[in-house]
């Protein structure tokens, strides 16, 4: 019993050394940013939408290829609408109206999630990202003039592929391709003067950044 304990302790004493040396550690952080602008019925409505969100992250290199970890994420975003008085013309004679429109939408989101390296190509990681999410959005709904306020809440589970290049042993840079990441989710709504249930699958469900860029820091 006491060899046994002593080989256990000698083995530990042996691994940590190793564990430090491969900065099986890692903290970092990613930024997106999407903005964009239609117009419709030669300029009848004008549509402009902009999206934000920062994402930090802790991880561990548990075994070779696979991380666990833990991100949190904010994003805010905002949906103008005009729609002018000639909009009549271009659809109906019987609808001269105007208006306005806008939601302001503020998310915060807490996922654990695992990482598996796939492969690596001229120096570049390709690496899948598992996670399940609980997010909770504040929605500012302003539509001439009514301003409800609506508490979204959902949860769900994402698979997202990232492409990461390192530095050096200390640094490393990537991109999430969120217009790549598959999304379920389930989403509820629960106001007295709305109640939602509902389901989404399908691909950058979020409608924000195609792309979300970052670096990381090993240790």
């Amino acid at each position: 019993m006491k060899k046994s304990l002593l080989a256990l302790l000698l083995a530990v004493a042996l691994a940590a050394p190793v564990f430090a040396a491969e900065k099986n550690m890692w903290v970092g952080g990613s930024f997106g940013y999407a903005s964009v602008n239609n117009d419709l019925y030669d300029g009848a409505i004008t549509t402009s939408s902009t999206a934000w969100s920062v994402e930090p992250e802790f991880g561990w290199t548990i075994v070779d290829r696979w991380d666990i970890g833990l991100d949190f994420e904010y994003s805010s975003g905002r949906v103008t609408q005009f729609y002018g008085l000639d909009i009549g013309k271009t659809l109906s004679p019987s609808l001269p109206f105007s208006g306005f429109f806008s939601a302001d939408a503020k998310t915060t989101a807490i996922a654990p999630f695992v990482r598996y390296y796939l492969a690596k190509i001229a120096g570049v990681d390709i690496i899948l990202k598992g996670s399940f999410f609980y997010a909770k959005t504040d929605l500012d709904v302003i539509e001439n003039g009514d301003v409800p306020t609506i508490g979204v809440t959902g949860y769900g589970i994402s698979i997202a592929p990232i492409i990461s290049y390192s530095i050096n042993e200390t640094w490393s840079i990537g991109a999430k391709l969120n217009f790549a990441e598959l999304t379920f989710v389930h989403v509820d709504v629960d106001e007295d003067f709305i109640k939602v249930k509902a389901d989404e699958f399908g691909f950058n469900l979020n409608n924000g950044s195609l792309i979300s860029v970052g670096i990381v820091y090993h240790f």
